[in-house]
């Protein structure tokens, strides 16, 4: 079995858990609050930012080119969505500067970020890819069950385009990029790396339900 097919088995239903989350299926249904979604924005800007820094950290213990140039890409890629796409779209929302900058990340996220930072430092880049493929798998995973059961809904929703972009064939290519790279990683390692890489995705999952309990409960 595949690292990649491993770790998949270990937090399937952590992800349906995700996928019906009432936040989730609210926005599939076009019934979310816009307070609610600007929330979530904000709070997943900042995530963003420590997502780059954590991509850079990587990127710095990275020990081939071809690995190195697939992280300087994702870094470019990563910033320019955050400049032109993820920022255009709170202004959209009137979410301010002002906004941005009095806003606090949440506790799950901070947690979360940190988390991930000491995979990086405890096992290197396998560590890093686990964590932060976790996070990218699961939206184009979450996606998949909703675009399937709420596809007339999402076609209506304002929040249709969210769907759009962790569903879409660029998104899930690169998602195989990163799958590949761990599968690459993982070729030889022994069982109690594994369980240890198992058990990094695992707790990734786990801080992904808690924070869409955040956003939808605080």
């Amino acid at each position: 079995m595949k690292l990649s097919e491993l770790l998949f088995s270990k937090t399937k239903d952590l992800w349906d858990q995700s996928a019906s989350k009432p936040f989730v299926i609210e926005m599939a249904k076009g019934t979310l609050d816009s307070g609610l979604f600007k929330r979530y924005m904000l709070q997943d800007y900042l995530y963003l930012q420590d997502y780059i820094g954590i991509l850079k950290q990587m990127l710095d213990i990275a020990e081939d080119e071809k690995t190195a140039d697939f992280l300087r890409k994702i870094i470019d890629g990563t910033v320019d969505e955050t400049e032109r796409v993820h920022l255009a779209g709170m202004k959209r929302l009137g979410i301010t500067g002002d906004d941005i900058t009095k806003s606090e990340k949440f506790s799950v996220i901070t947690e979360y970020v940190d988390f991930m930072r000491s995979s990086v430092e405890m096992y290197g880049l396998p560590g890093g890819v686990t964590s932060l493929l976790q996070c990218s798998w699961v939206y184009a995973y979450i996606c998949g069950i909703c675009m399937s059961k709420y596809s007339e809904e999402i076609a209506e929703s304002e929040y249709r385009s969210w769907f759009e972009a962790y569903s879409c064939k660029s998104y899930i290519d690169t998602n195989q990029i990163w799958i590949d790279l761990l599968d690459e990683l993982g070729t030889g390692i022994d069982d109690k790396t594994a369980d240890e890489l198992c058990r990094i995705f695992e707790r990734c999952a786990l801080f992904e339900n808690a924070l869409w309990d955040q956003l939808y409960e605080d």
